[in-house]
């Protein structure tokens, strides 16, 4: 669930989960060695790409194209 509601507790959402993808954030990390430091955090894999995708949004982190590399802002 991406926001916690009266049947989704704050500690449940995607929302609330997207800080495990900036805690102990690391240069030169791709997309897939953020999925692996953080997996046990998500549900699923689809929801650590919603999680990826709102930060993308809030122009918090990019991903280069050529080397993949996500870039912190």
């Amino acid at each position: 669930m991406l926001i916690p509601t009266k049947f989704t507790r704050l500690e449940e959402s995607t929302i609330f989960k997207m800080k495990n993808i900036l805690l102990n954030r690391n240069d030169g990390e791709t997309v897939l060695d953020i999925f692996l430091r953080t997996k046990d955090e998500f549900y699923d894999a689809a929801e650590f790409l919603h999680a990826m995708d709102v930060l993308y949004v809030l122009d918090v982190l990019d991903v280069e194209v050529d080397s993949g590399v996500v870039v912190y802002a």
